[in-house]
């Protein structure tokens, strides 16, 4: 999985460096600060929580009686 983001993080990274030259300074200089708080050191010690994918009805199911709850 931290595979995964990593590649997604370089991916992004790659946008971010086309997309910022056609930005204002203002634009590009916010767009880049929240880009680093993204790739903190201390993402790559924590456990990584990712949320499920409930766009089928039975994972849906699955997840709300994993949890003990129905969600309207």
């Amino acid at each position: 999985m931290r595979e995964y983001i990593n590649r997604n993080f370089k991916v992004i990274e790659t946008h971010l460096k086309r997309r910022t030259k056609k930005l204002s300074k203002l634009n590009s200089n916010s767009i880049n600060e929240e880009f680093k708080e993204w790739k903190d050191p201390l993402f790559d010690k924590d456990l990584i929580w990712t949320l499920p994918d409930l766009t089928r009805i039975e994972r849906y199911k699955n997840f709300c009686r994993s949890i003990k709850k129905e969600i309207s």
